[in-house]
């Protein structure tokens, strides 16, 4: 298959870091067999300008057994196509049973080829009571290395996408319903320390879905999505969960997921 594949769009969201080391990996397995690859941000493209003459790629975090709504949103609203060839990679810390089969299913239905889907587990960064420095560079450099391993395989033909119907479904199901994200907005929502507060606008910046607005100091405006990365990159620790003691956890540099690539 690899001579086949000339240029690879690669469409994915990262929290707090995990998702993007995965990705940059495997870009540089690809670029390193002379296929041109190019990053896309999903909060910030318009699933309607997506080049479908390119292979392309999703990357993402699980979240509530599937992923984020935007995610699902974006993956929704990708064009009708004829055989475009499409692979995808999610990070997680246990377990998701909602993604792999049900993205197969959508973009199946879209006209696109599905060559390859990946899950690779990553370090927790929900809160984390404790960091353990060592473990989770062995956590990353496994990561990395399965990242490697699967974009080898994708340039093989040895990737495998499968799809276990109805459980992948009823898995699905839930992080894509409003009630369940805001079931969890009720259970606690993320706090500021006016004091500690140096209005240095990082966190709008970063929110991928523009729930923070900054007026005197950063406003929650209730649509969050606990992606983590307000509470995880905030560098006065301004932001807090109640009653909550936590590590912030970020596997790369804020600059990195907010530069254009």
């Amino acid at each position: 298959m690899k001579e086949n594949i000339k240029n690879i769009d690669f469409y994915y969201f990262s929290g707090t870091g995990n998702t993007l080391l995965v990705v940059k990996k495997m870009k540089e397995v690809f670029e390193d067999n002379g296929i041109t690859v190019t990053l896309f941000p999903i909060e910030k493209s318009d699933p309607s300008q997506v080049n479908l003459q390119h292979v392309i790629g999703l990357a993402f975090p699980v979240a509530v057994q599937g992923t984020y709504p935007f995610v699902w949103d974006f993956i929704k609203s990708l064009p009708q196509t004829e055989n475009t060839k499409i692979f995808m990679v999610d990070t997680l810390q246990k377990f998701s049973g909602g993604v792999v089969g049900n993205i197969k299913k959508i973009v199946k239905n879209k006209g696109c080829e599905p060559i390859g889907a990946k899950e690779i587990k990553m370090s927790n960064n929900f809160l984390p009571e404790s960091i353990d420095e060592d473990k989770i560079d062995e956590i990353i450099r496994k990561g990395q290395e399965e990242a490697a391993e699967f974009a080898q395989d994708i340039l093989h033909n040895r990737a495998e996408w499968k799809r276990v119907p109805v459980i992948s479904d009823i898995f699905s199901f839930f992080s894509k319903k409003n009630f369940i994200w805001n079931m969890m907005r009720k259970a606690g929502s993320w706090q500021l320390d006016e004091e500690k507060c140096i209005k240095c606008y990082l966190c709008e910046r970063m929110c991928p879905i523009h729930n923070i607005k900054m007026n005197e100091y950063p406003e929650f405006l209730g649509k969050c999505t606990f992606c983590m990365r307000c509470i995880s990159f905030c560098p006065q620790r301004a932001i807090f969960l109640p009653d909550k003691d936590f590590v912030q956890y970020r596997a790369v540099k804020a600059e990195e997921l907010l530069e254009k690539h």
